[in-house]
């Protein structure tokens, strides 16, 4: 009998040597920070800060999260930008780490303004580190009077000119100066120990760990994860790793990450980046790593994890939510060159370069192939060409064994604490297998085979209640490369002679 006591559906992921024995609701989930000090708060609302939020398009990630072309200050702007409005694809999951109430994450000294209204508006340009809910406006006499929000005037902020307006109700503002003052954000105020964050154990959970709330809160399982600006950082990296296992005894996740441009200012180059991986820990089996930048044409610097995480999503959704299909070879026409930093330039890394220097080595990248620019690499973070193995050559395989394990649980709790009768079980392991079935028919398995675990251990376990499923899977692999092997022949002369001798 086993030792653990189990209370629900779980799956278990093992390799037996090359053999790995309705679409989830799988979801990528990004953490970071978001310029909520931007928005307008109700009565009784707070800030969306270490909770999970599903967004489902652009206009929705701007409503609850504000959004800021400072991607260096507010990251999981990037992720809003390049999934919903360059591809157009979501949901995602967003955990945001900056609290405009955290008074390490703001300025302590307030700012004060004089400024009269001019038809009834005030208008604040540059606005887009001032905190919203902070702003006052009193009068300049002698004995100021509060001016009160919601009776005397509404406000608001801008995104696209970056200006907060303060609109009066009726004759609210009045005509003279008023003194207008208000705190401003300090993103920089923001640690690494926020992005880690903590859980007491008792489902309160901030930062990395609040993806044990992404479920719950969400009805998402948390599939896919990603930190762009932060994954980076080794301490959030491992903190990443860390919550992306057996996420509430249940779901395992994939993570993608970016190694940094540089190491104690030090500017990485293909080879140190190499280094810095193996040295870092960024060799985990269910991540892939990505270096460096891209710069794009539109002169924005893009994470390669956010761009190739999008493009996956986009093969995710035509997929019916199945990762067989790896983002790696997918156009990524934003891409003007790679970026490493800004005093290298002029080089151009082409395809062969990014083999030898970085994806033989585990790190994807992307490259010009094709005719067009293109997420490049697809192996996961502990291959490499000396000791690769069947799974860890293509990202997709290792999704895959997690998608089977995390759509069993997600599909077969309800079954939980129900009479299991001998039909039970065979109308459950006919239905897994159907399903294995359908999986290998659309491509994204060779192989799928499901039986009930019937030997003497697993029997002792089933007097207690403990079913066990085994589920032997073989992937479909990825075509890591194609050569046309071309050799010179004499023996079409054969027929060119004879033709002349007709």
């Amino acid at each position: 009998m086993s030792d653990i006591y189990k209370h629900g559906a779980y799956g278990q992921i093992q390799a037996v040597g090359s053999r790995v024995p309705n679409a989830s609701r799988s979801a990528i989930v990004y953490i970071g920070t978001a310029p909520v000090h931007t928005l307008a708060l109700g009565t009784g609302e707070s800030y969306n800060v270490n909770k999970p939020v599903v967004v489902n398009n652009i206009s929705e990630a701007r409503q609850l999260f504000g959004y800021s072309d400072d991607w260096a200050s507010y990251t999981l702007c990037e992720a809003m930008k390049v999934h919903m409005e360059s591809k157009g694809v979501g949901p995602l999951v967003l955990i945001n780490v900056l609290d405009p109430t955290n008074t390490n994450h703001k300025n302590t000294t307030a700012v004060s303004n004089d400024m009269t209204p001019d038809n009834g508006r005030i208008v604040i340009s540059s606005a887009e580190s001032i905190i919203l809910e902070s702003v006052v406006i009193q009068t300049k006499d002698e004995t100021p009077v509060t001016k009160v929000k919601g009776t005397d005037y509404t406000i608001a902020y801008n995104i696209d000119k970056k200006q907060i307006v303060i609109t009066e109700i009726g004759t609210g503002l009045g005509t003279s100066a008023l003194a207008v003052t208000y705190y401003t954000i300090k993103p920089s105020g923001v640690t690494n120990s926020d992005v880690i964050g903590s859980s007491d154990g008792l489902g309160l959970n901030t930062g990395t760990f609040a993806v044990k709330n992404v479920y719950q809160m969400t009805g998402y399982i948390p599939s896919f994860l990603g930190a762009p600006g932060f994954s980076s950082v080794p301490a959030i990296h491992t903190a990443m790793y860390q919550n992306s296992q057996k996420i509430n005894d249940h779901w395992d996740a994939y993570m993608f990450v970016d190694l940094p441009l540089t190491n104690s200012g030090t500017v990485l180059t293909l080879d140190s980046a190499v280094t810095y991986k193996n040295a870092n820990g960024y060799t985990k089996q269910n991540e892939t790593v990505y270096f460096p930048m891209a710069k794009g044409t539109d002169g924005a610097y893009y994470h390669l994890s956010v761009l190739a995480a999008a493009n996956f999503q986009e093969l995710l959704l035509a997929q019916d939510g199945v990762p067989f299909k790896t983002a790696s070879n997918t156009d990524c026409s934003i891409i003007e060159n790679l970026y490493t930093s800004a005093s290298d330039t002029g080089r151009v890394y082409d395809d062969a370069i990014i083999n030898a220097k970085l994806n033989k080595n585990g790190i994807a990248s992307a490259a010009y192939v094709g005719g067009r620019w293109a997420i490049w690499g697809a192996s996961s973070a502990d291959y490499n060409q000396t000791d690769g193995d069947s799974i860890n050559v293509a990202e997709t395989n290792r999704m895959m064994l997690f998608y089977i394990s995390n759509d069993f649980q997600h599909r077969r709790t309800r079954d939980v604490d129900k009479p299991m009768t001998s039909n039970d079980l065979q109308t459950i392991v006919a239905e897994e297998q159907a399903r294995l079935d359908a999986l290998r028919k659309m491509g994204a398995l060779l192989y799928g085979n499901v039986f009930l675990d019937a030997s003497a251990k697993a029997k002792s376990d089933i007097m207690n209640g403990d079913y066990a499923f085994t589920f032997n899977v073989t992937t479909t692999p990825l075509a890591k490369s194609l050569t046309a092997i071309v050799n010179w022949t004499d023996t079409g002369f054969a027929t060119y002679f004879e033709s002349l001798g007709d």
